[in-house]
């Protein structure tokens, strides 16, 4: 409980504006924009997105571990409170509804936080405070699914950006699908060794090279990424949505027209805000696997992802 009030504090105290002690210039300019109109909704979605992107950094380790999950609790606290307050003051916009997608981002990114501290029940724990309320588009909890739903049983799905990396995580926990699967960003895998080797243990292994964990299990990569991650030492096979290496059974494939794709129909006739981060993974699916046209097409969206 200590912990929580220390964060909740700090939150409080990040958010005092002309207060704020860090020399950042570009946090400095926008709560300059704040405090001269607490009610410009653009403004405090701008802040957000810079205190979203600083929690980050937490991966990166540089304070002792105690300080360094206060610090990253802190920040992201901050982004929420500022992304609430930019939904608040531009109801009906495409600010509130950007503002609303990136506070599930930073439950996602205050659950990886919680993850490395605590394991899987910590992370779910942390979902389990998401409200009600508050859900990713259908745009993007489709993008999640199908994600999720192209990679084989008991595998590890690497992801490339935050719109796959918190779609299927978001899909993993806040949702409940696919519990057998380990959700990790990728550059994270690689930069963040206590995150690392927090999946490790999960997975019950030590070594953190593709070709190894391929002995064991299935390993994937979202079509997030241009090309598969090492791709000279691991041999990849395509599938919908996802590159695939190691154990693999016949069973696990689902095939490309099961995928459905009726929610990004709606975004694309309705113009919703995340429809194209939503499109550009589709289109980088369907350059690799052209089978799944057919599934596309049966939503007549051949032409937004590039089906010929």
């Amino acid at each position: 409980m200590g912990t929580f009030l220390c964060n909740a504090v700090l939150g409080i105290v990040l958010l005092q504006g002309p207060q704020n002690p860090h020399p950042d210039s570009v946090r400095a300019e926008l709560w300059a924009r704040v405090t001269a109109d607490s009610t410009d909704g653009a403004a405090w979605l701008d802040l957000g997105r810079a205190y979203l992107q600083w929690g980050v950094e937490y991966h990166a380790h540089k304070k002792p571990m105690t300080l360094d999950t206060v610090w990253a609790h802190a920040t992201l606290d901050t982004a929420q409170l500022a992304f609430e307050r930019a939904a608040r003051f531009s109801t009906g916009t495409r600010t509130a509804d950007s503002a609303r997608v990136y506070r599930v981002y930073a439950f996602g990114e205050l659950a990886y936080v919680d993850w490395e501290t605590g394991g899987t029940a910590a992370a779910t724990l942390t979902w389990h405070t998401l409200p009600e309320t508050l859900r990713l588009p259908p745009v993007l909890e489709e993008l999640g699914e199908n994600l999720l739903r192209g990679c084989p049983h008991q595998g590890i799905l690497f992801t490339a950006d935050e719109t796959d990396t918190q779609a299927a995580w978001y899909l993993r926990f806040a949702r409940g699908l696919r519990p057998d699967l380990t959700v990790v960003p990728f550059d994270r895998w690689r930069g963040d060794s206590v995150l690392r080797n927090r999946a490790l243990r999960e997975l019950r292994t030590r070594d953190p090279r593709l070709r190894a964990l391929g002995q064991s299990r299935a390993v994937c990569a979202s079509m997030g990424f241009e090309r598969p991650p090492d791709e000279r030492s691991v041999k990849w096979n395509k599938r919908p949505l996802v590159w695939v290496s190691g154990k693999e059974g016949k069973a696990d494939r689902v095939p490309p027209q099961d995928f459905v794709f009726a929610a990004l129909r709606q975004a694309v006739d309705e113009h919703e805000t995340w429809t194209i981060a939503a499109t550009t993974i589709y289109r980088r699916a369907v350059n690799n696997v052209g089978g799944l046209c057919k599934a596309f097409d049966t939503f007549q969206l051949g032409s937004e992802v590039g089906c010929h």
